[in-house]
């Protein structure tokens, strides 16, 4: 009886204490990630003790200084391995159980010191690493994803105790410096390039139709082009770019590669003169200057004129400007004596006539048909007498004309025959109230000069 008594209160009590025991603790499903860095962190690795990084758990994302994030955890573990990349490339790495803890704080450690890089070099500084001397690898770039222009600063961030550093530059035409037992705690600055070396500068202008896409500068004699002295910029038709070198030589050769790869060189230009050095440029000589009177009875609105072997018309020769009905415009051609003419209206419509001779026809009348002409109507060359009823004037002066009147002799004055001024140097083929008339030609200055009683009809007349 005793020991069945015995046997109950054992078994009771056993029950009792299985009953009170606590559940064995279930590992967390998340954690908690907190960046306490005063840098952004960039990437971020969540993974088991001697197994695969995984995924970035960022993703496209970042997580900036202060912030943290909830990162899902599939397998139930306490034990987990953390690394983190910040943006200057430095790494965190952490191994921590998040049992005792689901909130992981990645903080940097140990004294922190800035470094000051100057590159005085005229090349970007793409790269920089910095390793403990003898070290067999190079480390990360310290630079990460930016890099530091010529005559600019860079502040590195250093942790650690280390001091003395073999350090290795990267420039961005690939060249290589490398310099070793450099002691950073005692003077915290990396310096490339001479800054006693005195800056060139000189204007590169585009004078072409076409982009410049790349421009190069070497030292006279020297081997190689070296960088893009662009980078990301570019240099559209008729604007200009500001080219610095730091060197002791003035004697450079400059190449410009266009936007459809064709090339042109400049070689031993002086760059101490400043410039302006232009591209694009037809040969002395080649330059060409062509009027176009506008006939029409609508006013156009852009104007075209490209070398018979180009594949497009290139830029508007008008740009703001508009070609109202009786109105001159003269424009540059820079190439041979044929040149592919285009013309569009104010009501979109357009026209066109290939291989003009701009040489012996320098004044083109866009009349209707025009395009179809055997011969252009009004493209009479210098000298010869204009057709019709009409009289040719030419300013032989240095002051632009800006209207011009022809009426009969003891008349009022009517109305002005010439439309758009008429600048040194061109000539108009103007109609007059009668074939002998009183010409008045009015300059920009306010000048005029009076021919009275002459005879206009099919006449060439100079004033000034």
């Amino acid at each position: 009886m005793r020991l069945s008594l015995i046997l109950s209160l054992l078994l009771a009590l056993g029950a009792a204490a299985k009953a009170q025991q606590a559940p064995p603790p279930q590992p967390p499903r998340e954690a908690t990630i907190a960046n306490e860095t005063d840098q952004t962190l960039y990437e971020l690795y969540l993974f088991q003790p001697g197994q695969a990084e995984g995924p970035d758990r960022l993703g496209s994302n970042v997580l900036p200084p202060r912030g943290s994030l909830r990162v899902p955890l599939a397998a139930r573990t306490c034990h987990w391995e953390v690394r983190g990349v910040l943006e200057d490339g430095e790494e965190l790495r952490r191994r921590v159980n998040l049992c005792q803890s689901p909130r992981l704080r990645l903080a940097e450690t140990g004294p922190r010191r800035d470094v000051e890089v100057a590159n005085d070099a005229d090349q970007e500084l793409r790269e920089l690493y910095l390793a403990r001397p003898g070290a067999a690898e190079r480390g990360r770039d310290r630079l990460g994803s930016s890099t530091v222009s010529p005559g600019e600063r860079y502040r590195l961030r250093l942790r650690g105790s280390d001091c003395v550093f073999d350090v290795q530059a990267v420039f961005s035409d690939d060249t290589e410096e490398m310099r070793r037992g450099v002691d950073l705690c005692r003077t915290p600055r990396l310096a490339f390039g001479d800054p006693n070396l005195p800056v060139r500068e000189a204007q590169v202008e585009n004078r072409g139709r076409r982009t410049i896409r790349e421009l190069y500068a070497r030292r006279v004699g020297a081997g190689g082009w070296g960088p893009d002295r662009l980078g990301a910029s570019i240099i559209s038709p008729r604007e200009n770019f500001t080219l610095r070198v730091r060197a002791q030589e003035c004697r450079f050769d400059l190449r410009a590669v266009f936007e459809n790869d064709q090339e042109a060189v400049q070689e031993g230009v002086d760059l101490c003169a400043g410039g302006p050095f232009a591209f694009g440029q037809a040969p002395a000589g080649e330059v060409r200057r062509v009027t176009l009177r506008n006939l029409m009875p609508r006013t156009i609105e852009q104007l075209y004129l490209s070398p018979p072997d180009d594949d497009d018309w290139g830029e508007d020769r008008l740009g703001e400007t508009l070609l109202p009905a009786g109105a001159s415009h003269a424009v540059e051609f820079a190439g041979g004596c044929r040149a592919d003419l285009r013309i569009v209206f104010d009501n979109r419509a357009a026209e066109e006539r290939r291989e003009v001779d701009i040489c012996a026809t320098p004044v083109i009348a866009l009349r209707p048909g025009w395009t179809a002409a055997e011969v252009l109507e009004g493209e009479a060359a210098p000298g010869a007498a204009p057709a019709g009823g009409g009289f040719r004037l030419r300013n032989t002066g240095t002051v632009p004309v800006v209207a011009v009147y022809a009426d009969a002799p003891g008349t009022e004055r009517g109305p002005n025959r010439l439309g758009a001024e008429l600048a040194p140097g061109e000539q108009a083929e103007l109609e007059a109230a009668a074939c002998r008339a009183d010409l008045v030609a009015v300059f920009a200055d306010g000048h005029e000069m009076r021919l009275e009683g002459r005879e206009l009809c099919g006449a060439e007349l100079g004033v000034e």
